[in-house]
C-alpha cells in the first residue's frame, strides 16, 4: 500500500496547500456528476484522477451547493447528511439531459477530500491519487425541492435501522414491498427498489385486467382503501334507496382549520358508493356494508386556500402537475392531500402536502388498484365499480401465501 502523503502534510504546520473537497453524485448505476461546492472561485473547475481507475481523469465542476452533516456524532449514531444543490436542474439537465430526482435514490454519493496540490496537473499529482479515505453514502430520499435547490438526505452503506433478517417476510396479507417501487414510471425497471408495478401517477392499463380494450384508466386509492373520484361525479343526496354502482352524499359538522390559524364549524360532506342495489339500504356509514366511502379532489388551484380539518380523513385532496423544471420527465400529475391548511403553497411533500394516494399495504388496496372494473368501459376517464374483479392476477408476488384478493 502507498504511503498517504495528505495525512502527513496535515500533521505538519503548514501543509504547504489548501484543502480541497471533491463530490461525486450518481445519477445512474455507475455513472456519476463530479462537482465541487463552488465556493472558492479561485479553484473553478478542477480534475482529479479516479480513486478506482488511475488513468480516467474525472473533471470536477463548480456548482453552488453545501453538505451537511457528514461529520460523525460523538453520541454513536450514524450520521445522516443532507446535500443541498442550486440552480440544480439548469446544471444537472446541461450534464445528464432529463431528470428525476427520484431515480437517484438508493444510488452513491461521495466525498472525496484531498490537498490543491495533489489534482491532476498540479505538482503533488501521482497514480494513485493521494487523498483521505473516501465518505461513501447513499441518497436515501429527496427531503425537499423548489424551483432554486433540491435538498437530498443519506445514509451510510451500513445503517441498519430497522433492517430485519430475513430482509422480506412472507405475510398472507400485509404487502412487504415499497409502493411503486418498480412501476413503469422507472426506467427500464433497473433501479427498481421492489416489487410494486403500480403506476406512479395511478395509470392502470385495462389489458392487465379483464377488459382488454387498451383503454389506460386513471386510478386513486388512499390508505384507507378508499376510492378517490373526481367531484364532477354526480352524488345524489336520497338515500332511501340505491343503485349499485351509484354515488351519494349526506353531510355532518367538523371543525375547520384555516391557513390563518383560525378555526370555524364547517359542515363537511361525506360521499359513498352504493355496493349493492336495493331500496333499504339504511343510513350511510363506515359500518354500513350497502356503502363505501369514497373521496373527493379537485385540480390544484394557486390562490385557493385548502383546508384541514378535526377528522384528517375530510382533508382535502387534488390533482397537480410538477412541472417546476422545464424537463417534460417532471410532467407528473399526481394526487396529493393537504397536511397543514394552506394558500397558494404549491403541494410537494413536506409542511404542508403529503400524497393523497397510498397504499395500506392490506390486499384490500391491490383489489382496488388492479382489480379495478370500470363503470363505463372503454372510457378513460371512468371510476370503479363498487366491488373489484377478485379474478384479476397481481403482477407482483406482493402476497405469496394469499391464493386470492378475497
Amino acid at each position: 500500500m502507498s504511503e498517504n502523503l495528505v495525512t502527513k502534510d496535515l500533521q505538519k504546520l503548514d501543509p504547504g496547500s489548501e484543502l480541497v473537497t471533491l463530490f461525486e453524485l450518481e445519477y445512474s448505476k455507475g455513472d456519476f456528476i463530479y462537482f465541487t461546492a463552488g465556493l472558492n472561485e479561485s479553484l473553478g473547475e478542477v480534475q482529479m484522477r479516479d480513486y478506482s481507475n488511475n488513468a480516467q481523469i474525472n473533471t470536477y465542476v463548480a456548482m453552488p451547493a453545501q453538505v451537511k452533516g457528514i461529520e460523525y456524532k460523538n453520541d454513536g449514531a450514524i450520521a445522516r447528511p443532507t446535500v443541498t444543490i442550486g440552480n440544480a436542474t439548469t446544471v444537472f439537465s446541461s450534464a445528464i439531459g432529463t431528470i428525476d430526482y427520484q431515480t437517484f435514490l438508493g444510488l452513491k454519493f461521495i466525498k472525496r477530500t484531498t490537498l490543491k496540490k495533489y489534482l491532476y496537473g498540479e505538482s503533488g499529482d501521482a497514480s494513485p491519487p493521494q487523498e483521505f479515505p473516501r465518505d461513501v453514502y447513499t441518497m436515501d430520499r429527496i427531503k425537499s425541492r423548489s424551483k432554486v435547490s433540491v435538498v437530498i438526505e443519506m445514509v451510510a452503506p451500513f445503517d441498519l435501522e430497522g433492517v430485519r433478517i430475513p430482509a422480506r417476510n412472507i405475510l398472507p396479507d400485509r404487502c412487504p414491498f415499497l409502493y411503486q417501487g418498480a412501476g413503469n414510471h422507472v426506467p427500464g425497471y433497473q433501479k427498481a427498489q421492489s416489487g410494486c408495478t403500480w403506476h406512479i401517477e395511478g395509470k392502470l392499463n385495462s389489458s392487465i385486467g379483464n377488459y382488454g380494450d387498451g383503454t389506460q384508466y386513471t386510478v386513486y386509492v388512499n390508505t384507507d382503501d378508499e376510492y378517490i373520484v373526481p367531484n364532477t361525479v354526480t352524488f345524489a343526496t336520497d338515500i332511501s334507496s340505491i343503485t349499485e354502482n351509484s354515488y351519494y352524499k349526506n353531510t355532518e359538522s367538523r371543525t375547520k382549520y384555516h391557513a390563518d390559524g383560525t378555526t370555524s364549524t364547517a359542515t363537511v360532506t361525506n360521499y359513498w358508493q352504493a355496493t349493492k342495489t336495493t331500496s333499504s339500504p339504511g343510513t350511510a356509514n363506515d359500518d354500513n356494508v350497502n356503502f363505501d366511502r369514497v373521496r373527493v379532489y379537485t385540480t390544484y388551484n394557486h390562490g385557493t386556500e385548502y383546508f384541514t380539518y378535526s377528522d384528517d380523513r375530510h382533508n382535502d385532496y387534488v390533482l397537480f402537475t410538477d412541472n417546476v423544471a422545464s424537463s417534460s420527465t417532471y410532467n407528473k400529475t399526481l394526487l396529493w392531500k393537504t397536511k397543514a391548511p394552506s394558500k397558494s403553497v404549491a403541494p410537494i411533500s413536506g409542511e404542508y402536502w403529503e400524497k393523497g394516494d397510498g397504499c395500506s399495504k392490506l390486499t384490500t388496496g391491490c383489489k382496488k388498484r388492479f382489480g379495478f372494473k370500470p363503470v363505463s368501459v372503454g372510457t378513460a376517464s371512468s371510476t370503479g365499480r363498487a366491488n373489484p374483479d377478485t379474478t384479476a392476477v397481481l403482477p407482483f408476488g406482493g402476497f405469496p401465501a394469499s391464493k386470492a384478493f378475497s
